[in-house]
């Protein structure tokens, strides 16, 4: 069974939640809070005139307008459930200083309002006590003559918390939900587990967010945790209302039934656990497939303080025994990870003794490609149930909370039931999504999916410049590899001196240096006035001694510029 403890902080010195309230404000004046034995359940919603209140608990007044003149005032409602019509529920008239109220059919018909919300005599104020969760709301008093004016507002938002067993068996699941009639943007809605042991042990809780509800699903209750846990409704960083929920778990499992839900992926896990009060001797689980055409197959078996047997036929080293020898009372294995041809039934016998039955239920998600796949590319997600026994929901939601499609599964046996979604486009922004299903309205099992999906564009560039960059690279080495080449033939060849040439135009070597010339020519050299004069006598001296020696002269003219000289050959 759960045990509710809440705590409000509506009348805390600092500014709770507060766009419009100022830093040490208390109550407001408009709002009389009357506290009950343990806790006050009202409190401050961003602004003065926003109430919050937990289903069928706490009392407080909504005092009327300031200024009301002489009416009449009607008095309205706008539930935040259903179409969110409004509805008139009575009439305020001034008679001699004092306001009397005419309550309207919807009003009297409506038995949760009639016994939850009161005129305080001769005023405008209501009184609400025990106020139901659908009676949240939008609470107007407006004038109704000669035009409508809205003269004051409330908008009350009820929460309620619940929990989908109220005696759950050790080893099952349970589901938690706290839920807000309207959630503003601003408000979040969480759950935690106050467990002074989570560090040293497995996780085994998943929260999850759909419309105006926390979900809070825990996994083998009472395995190996304290059953403590918190909820709260804050708004930014500040809390608002926060609560425990404490949960009684039965540990008899003599002749227990119960079904658990588990995702094939690789992290889920299944713990068959099976206790007993008293001292056995023998114990062993059995297991009948859900698709496998075989008898109940004995899986493991054991005597006190003996090993155990494990038959590992089908589940191999998945399935884990959680201790080495049979103690007597406990005998507590582990598959990991459970796949989706697990389903079945699992039983545990004691001695001669039916102890536990547990029904197992896999779900699995698929995609069809499977691979990764482009932008624009079509994709078929499909959400697969192992076993339909009772009425169960179907849905897929996409990343920003939406239900997408949905589908209602009924005890047909005809085996598997699924449900597709198909994405005509794949876009990277919208990939994650996330399969949900619902047993009695309520989330037993959620699988998230990524979508992997990448840039056609991106991918054809990224070729494109590999290509270019493996070209780059091979130029190089090409490059690279020729330059040594001609590096290397440079230095094997050998300098060759080149023989003179006789008979060149029968003419004398070229000398570009005069002193050389000079020194050759020694006696026979005549002394002229200038460089000009020399070229020619020169030329001559040589035509006229070209019979005495065998050496042959080639013959320089040179000119004379300013103010340099340049030599022509």
């Amino acid at each position: 069974m759960a045990r509710w403890a809440y705590h409000s902080k509506a009348c805390e010195s600092r500014p709770i939640l507060a766009d419009s309230v100022s830093p040490g404000m208390s109550c407001p004046s408009d709002v009389a809070l009357e506290f009950e034995s343990k806790v006050a359940f009202i409190i401050l919603l961003r602004s003065l005139n926003d109430i919050c209140f937990l289903h069928r608990e706490g009392n407080f007044v909504l005092n009327g307008p300031d200024n009301p003149g002489n009416g009449p005032i009607v008095w309205e409602w706008r539930p935040h459930s259903e179409q969110q019509t409004t509805k008139q529920l009575g009439t305020f008239h001034s008679e001699d200083q004092r306001w009397t109220v005419k309550w309207s059919d919807e009003y009297n018909n409506i038995p949760d309002i009639s016994q939850s919300i009161h005129e305080e005599q001769g005023t405008l104020n209501l009184r609400f006590r025990n106020l139901t969760f659908e009676l949240a709301g939008l609470f107007t008093w407006s004038q109704a003559q000669p035009n409508k004016i809205i003269l004051k507002q409330y908008e009350v938002f009820g929460i309620k918390v619940e929990i989908d067993s109220q005696w759950p068996v050790v080893g099952s699941d349970i589901t938690l939900s706290c839920t807000i009639s309207r959630l503003p943007d601003t408000v979040s809605l969480h759950w935690k587990q106050k467990d002074p042991f989570q560090q040293n042990r497995r996780k085994n809780i998943e929260e999850i967010h759909l419309n105006n509800t926390a979900y809070l699903i825990v996994r083998h209750i009472g395995a190996e945790n304290q059953n403590l846990y918190t909820w709260k409704v804050q708004e930014k960083n500040s809390i608002v209302l926060t609560g425990s929920t404490n949960v009684d778990v039965i540990r008899d499992l003599y002749n227990v039934e119960y079904t658990l839900y588990r995702a094939s992926t690789n992290h889920s896990e299944l713990e068959l656990i099976c206790e007993a009060s008293f001292d056995l001797n023998k114990a062993k689980w059995k297991w009948r497939s859900r698709y496998f055409q075989t008898e109940k197959e004995i899986i493991a078996s054991l005597s006190k303080f003996q090993p155990i047997n494990v038959n590992r036929t089908y589940f191999g080293n998945r399935l884990v025994q959680t201790q080495i020898r049979f103690n007597g009372k406990n005998f507590n294995l582990r598959i990991v990870p459970v796949q989706f041809e697990d389903a079945g039934v699992y039983k545990c016998l004691l001695g001669i003794y039916k102890y536990v039955t547990i029904k197992l239920i896999t779900v699995k998600v698929t995609a069809e490609p499977s691979d990764a796949v482009s932008e624009g590319d079509i994709v078929t997600l499909t959400c697969s149930v192992s076993d339909v026994t009772e009425p169960m929901r179907l849905v897929w939601i996409s990343s920003d909370g939406e239900t997408v499609v949905e589908k209602t599964l009924k005890d047909q046996n005809q085996g598997e039931d699924l449900l597709q979604l198909i994405i005509p486009k794949a876009d990277r922004n919208r990939r994650n999504w996330t399969c949900v299903l619902f047993h009695q309205n309520t989330p037993k099992i959620f699988i998230p999916y990524d979508l992997k999906v990448h840039n056609p564009y991106t991918s054809k560039y990224d070729i494109i410049f590999g290509c270019l960059a493996l070209l780059l690279i091979i130029i190089l080495a090409v490059a690279l590899c020729v330059y040594k080449y001609k590096i290397r033939g440079l230095g094997n060849q050998k300098p060759r001196h080149q023989e003179p040439q006789e008979n060149i135009a029968n003419g004398p070597p070229i000398y570009s240096n005069i002193n050389e010339m000079q020194q050759m020519q020694g006696h026979n050299m005549p002394r002229t006035s200038s460089f000009d004069e020399y070229a020619i006598i020169n030329g001559k001296a040589i035509e006229n001694d070209t019979n005495k020696d065998d050496l042959h002269y080639g013959s320089i003219s040179f000119q004379k510029k300013a103010p340099g000289i340049f030599v022509h050959f």
